[in-house]
């Protein structure tokens, strides 16, 4: 197999100590000032992190003084086409970091240039509320309250969420079934999953395209509260745009003989509420997974995913 990723370690007694300085957004907000009249108000006040007796290899630290060498003591044309920042390095998990101007053999400090990853949009303003007289957890917010709360801009460096919780799962009651029009191994559903527009009037019921045919007889479907994926990117399936996704499990057997089961919902929980999984945080799903990179959030989570004995 291979190997995903590799993360050194560095041994404390022969490393390098060095101060590192760790830079964010200036401001909290894309629009300082806009909501307060006084843009000072929104100053990240943790736009600059300074880290003290951080641990280089030696290596490093063998470079640096190098680099501080060769600017000191060796005059000339030679000089102007060295820079301290000419010396940058990943920090595992972290970033890229450049020398800083200000360092010396003994007192060498690093600036982060470069994150691994940019997280200005994770997270949500509110965290929504657990219900413990069920096995799952779920926000008693709806679908466009989750939406708004994803756009509000949290600044810092907020953390990257696991892939399960970036998935909508919701729970919708099954209002229609029946066969594909131009599959046999397709049905259509209609799918009432609690969507409401921005004035707080019900949508209309979403469409389904699921690979059910002849695995649960349509009259088991109907009004049949399931668990269902909200926030995929819409398919057309055989001329039909799906709109969302049924979550079921299967034994693993192929063709007539793969048996597959819905997962249910409790019938107090209503349409459109968010679902989470037993010991994590509430879910903060993405708008929409679309891109290559969503999709594979997706595609990462449902490999997870495992029944017990009972069908739990």
């Amino acid at each position: 197999a291979r190997v995903k990723g590799i993360i050194q370690w560095v041994e404390a007694s022969s490393g390098t100590k060095c101060k590192v300085m760790q830079y964010d957004r200036l401001f909290k907000t894309e629009e300082p000032g806009k909501e307060s009249g006084d843009f000072l108000d929104d100053i990240n006040e943790e736009s600059l992190t300074i880290l003290h007796n951080v641990i280089l290899e030696p290596s490093v630290g063998a470079d640096a003084v190098t680099i501080i060498d060769k600017l000191s003591n060796n005059p000339g044309s030679e000089v102007e086409k060295i820079y301290h920042s000419s010396l940058a390095y990943q920090f595992e998990r972290s970033g890229y970091f450049a020398l800083d101007s200000s360092s010396k053999v003994d007192d060498l400090v690093f600036n982060l240039v470069v994150t691994l990853r940019d997280t200005w949009d994770a997270g949500s303003a509110t965290q929504p509320k657990k219900d413990e007289n069920i096995h799952i957890n779920h926000d008693k917010e709806g679908k466009q309250t989750q939406q708004k709360q994803k756009n509000k801009n949290t600044g810092g460096n907020a953390p990257v969420l696991e892939d399960a919780r970036r998935v909508a799962l919701r729970a919708g009651t099954i209002l229609e079934a029946g066969p594909h029009p131009e599959a046999n191994s397709l049905i259509l559903c209609k799918l009432d999953c609690g969507d409401v527009n921005e004035a707080g009037e019900p949508e209309e019921p979403r469409t389904v395209v699921a690979g059910l045919a002849g695995k649960i007889p349509f009259d088991e479907l109907v009004n049949r509260k399931v668990v269902c994926i909200t926030n995929l990117k819409p398919a057309r399936m055989r001329g039909i745009e799906s709109t969302a996704m049924l979550l079921a499990a299967s034994d693993g057997q192929e063709g007539d003989d793969e048996v597959v089961q819905l997962l249910d919902v409790p019938d107090s929980v209503p349409n459109g509420e968010l679902l989470s999984f037993e010991n994590m945080k509430p879910c903060e799903p993405d708008a929409i997974l679309k891109s290559k990179g969503a999709l594979k959030v997706w595609d990462r989570v449902k490999a997870q995913l495992r029944v017990n004995d009972e069908g739990e």
